[in-house]
């Protein structure tokens, strides 16, 4: 359900691959379009790469064998995009891909900007299943060189997969038909019912639904949200696309293509972006929390700030302002923020500084807090349980203050 960003031939794969040789180009596209139509993942950005200086620069530096994902990005959030496609379809043997960036302007003449994005992904990776343990990445750009190696005609992010063993697998398993472990997760409760299958999309949609409908415009959590589907200022539209992603990788790819539509769109038509993650740290806090912490520091460190800003939110948020959030008459204020699943609220820098200049943000978080409070922890918890909030609608609620 996602729009294509842009698409120089409707038949070309998503990203082309180039190896040295016709025969190994024509193989890497066959895996390369057979991985995306496993995943489903949306057509993006592609172009035609014939660059002869890049294959050159391959066969200089030994890399003759590597694969070439040839990128058309030409922001930083179609970088991202990209690069987090070819992370999460990599094979699990053996692998060398080179991620080019040749029409990535900004990070060629910038290369501040494209060591930001290196560190970025250094930090993403402590998070990731994948990246940082079987696979390795490292850049190389234009405006440097060694002794060694010349530099690259664009910038690039090499990536390297390692065959992993599995666990018990084979001969190799240590304890044979014994399984040591399940005397101690039938103490857990590892013999318990298996938990209920997923919420269906639309289920996800329609409980997701009635949450914003009764907490975020009922209670004017946010008072600028005027309808399920409309918000910010000037007034435009919402969306609440569903990622499926139970990775880190497949969630950052999912975040950035929410950056990259965004911004695409025009803000009467699209003002915010909700996007729901049900199979992702739905039972971590912390771990959702660690991960939104790379993504705002993304908004500083990838000059992201004056055109982005998020809003987090989950299950068992709990604000972390100093104040006593938990088991205490202050734990309603967390229910702002305590959605049915994980999302990610993708919000225009412009609006949120409107929005600001006419209700303060201290004023709206005081204002949300008394109202919260005025329904109760208690209670709130028993809706978000049920998934029922229509115990909020029929009251009086503080007016936010403009």
């Amino acid at each position: 359900g996602h729009p294509s960003v842009r698409m120089m031939t409707a038949t070309l794969p998503a990203l082309l691959l180039l190896s040295v040789g016709a025969a190994a180009l024509q193989a890497a596209a066959t895996r390369m379009l057979a991985a995306r139509a496993a995943v489903g993942s949306p057509r993006i950005a592609c172009v035609r790469c014939s660059d002869a200086d890049l294959a050159q620069w391959l066969v200089q530096t030994d890399r003759g064998g590597a694969r070439v994902v040839a990128s058309s990005a030409r922001t930083t959030a179609e970088a991202m995009r990209d690069f987090w496609y070819v992370v999460q379809n990599l094979g699990e043997g053996p692998d060398d891909v080179a991620v080019a960036f040749p029409e990535w302007r900004e990070a060629r003449d910038e290369p501040a900007l494209f060591q930001a994005v290196v560190q970025h992904i250094s930090s993403c990776s402590e998070l990731c299943e994948r990246l940082g343990e079987s696979v390795i990445c490292a850049a190389r750009h234009p405006s440097g060189s060694s002794g060694e190696e010349v530099a690259p005609p664009s910038p690039l992010l090499l990536l390297r997969s390692f065959a992993t063993s599995q666990w018990g697998g084979g001969d190799d398993d240590p304890f044979g038909d014994d399984d040591p472990f399940a005397a101690l997760e039938a103490r857990l409760g590892g013999g318990a019912a298996p938990p209920p299958p997923p919420a269906t999309d639309e289920d996800v949609l329609r409980q997701t639904h009635d949450w914003v409908e009764a907490v975020i415009v009922e209670m004017k959590v946010c008072p600028f949200s005027s309808s399920v589907h409309r918000a910010g200022l000037p007034a435009g539209g919402v969306t609440y696309p569903i990622s499926r992603a139970t990775s880190v990788e497949e969630v950052y790819q999912s975040f950035w293509e929410q950056v990259e539509v965004l911004a695409q769109t025009d803000e009467r038509t699209l003002a915010t972006v909700l996007l729901v993650t049900p199979d992702f740290a739905m039972g971590s806090a912390d771990g959702f929390d660690a991960f939104a912490n790379t993504l705002t520091e993304a908004l500083t460190s990838l000059r992201l700030e004056d055109t982005l800003q998020l809003v987090f939110f989950h299950p068992e948020y709990t604000f972390r302002d100093g104040k006593q959030r938990l088991g205490a008459e202050g734990e309603a204020a967390n229910f702002a923020r305590r959605s049915p699943y994980p999302m990610i609220n993708l919000l225009r820098t412009p609006q949120v500084r409107s929005a600001q200049k006419g209700i303060p943000t201290g004023s709206v978080y005081t204002t949300n807090e008394e109202n919260l409070q005025a329904v109760g922890a208690t209670e709130l918890r028993e809706m978000l349980q049920a998934r029922d909030w229509s115990g909020l609608f029929g009251r009086e609620y503080t007016p936010h203050v403009k």
